[in-house]
């Protein structure tokens, strides 16, 4: 009797996933329902249905699409993307349920105003896929050159004062700067606690233009440069964490073994 019941019971759990797994399908081809036969072969060749289509394709999709080997264009275009992935409506913390057509592509978070010009530089097709050059001139073309640059690589020298009342760094020469900075010391102004925090909230933003891992060492190093520590009092709890985000290239620049 126990046996019998327990062979119901498997049936019957088998009958609820097909069950939920047929609703799935119908529910996600309900915009298609009124769609001809002969059209289903746009999407349905010779392979049948794609593996990657299933009922969590809206979760799943985009770590196929970022894959080298990503077959998606096999049936899309990229207007077909851009449907959906338009950006500019939701908030900065997304969660599993805000996908839609406000959806916006990872940089255009929060730290976008950070991210983006590094995103340009190491793939411009990131951007041209829904921006002309048109529409970074408009925005760039209000600011200063000056002020162009990533905000974590502005040293704000220029307008920094002399004691907080005395002139401002702009009306010196660069053959004056020793005067006051002997041995190139550079003070604790904005770029020098900015740079550091972009390194440590995200190394690898860094090494898009600094790939070999050595333009720290310039002044991160016990040997040379301004033989500033590269190693921060919390360094136990946090050195695997910077070697890993950075392959360890900063590493070897000093340590055969780390």
């Amino acid at each position: 009797m126990k046996k019998l019941f327990f062979i119901v019971a498997i049936l019957g759990c088998a009958l609820v996933i097909l069950q939920q797994k047929s609703y799935a399908e119908k529910t996600a081809h309900k915009d298609f329902a009124s769609m001809k036969f002969k059209d289903c072969n746009s999407c349905h060749k010779d392979g049948g249905v794609a593996p990657t289509h299933d009922s969590d394709w809206v979760r799943g999709h985009r770590i196929v699409a970022g894959k080298a080997d990503g077959k998606c264009k096999e049936c899309h275009q990229q207007a077909w993307c851009l449907d959906c992935h338009q950006g500019g409506g939701s908030g900065d913390n997304l969660s599993i349920s805000n996908f839609g057509r406000d959806y916006k592509p990872k940089s255009h978070r929060s730290d976008f105003r950070v991210l983006h010009p590094l995103k340009a530089k190491d793939n411009p097709q990131t951007c041209v896929r829904c921006h002309d050059q048109k529409y970074c001139s408009e925005c760039h073309s209000k600011f200063p050159r000056n002020k162009i640059q990533f905000e974590s690589h502005r040293r704000q020298f220029s307008n920094i004062q002399l004691q907080g009342s005395g002139p401002a760094h702009q009306i010196f020469n660069a053959s004056q700067c020793q005067t006051c900075h002997p041995g190139g010391l550079v003070p604790t102004h904005q770029w020098s606690g900015e740079h550091a925090r972009e390194a440590r909230r995200n190394l690898q933003a860094c090494q898009t233009c600094h790939e070999d891992g050595d333009v720290c060492m310039k002044c991160h190093s016990s040997r040379t440069g301004l033989k500033v520590s590269p190693h921060p009092r919390n360094w136990g709890s946090i050195k695997d964490n910077l070697r890993s985000r950075s392959n360890g290239r900063s590493c070897i620049k000093c340590h055969n073994n780390f």
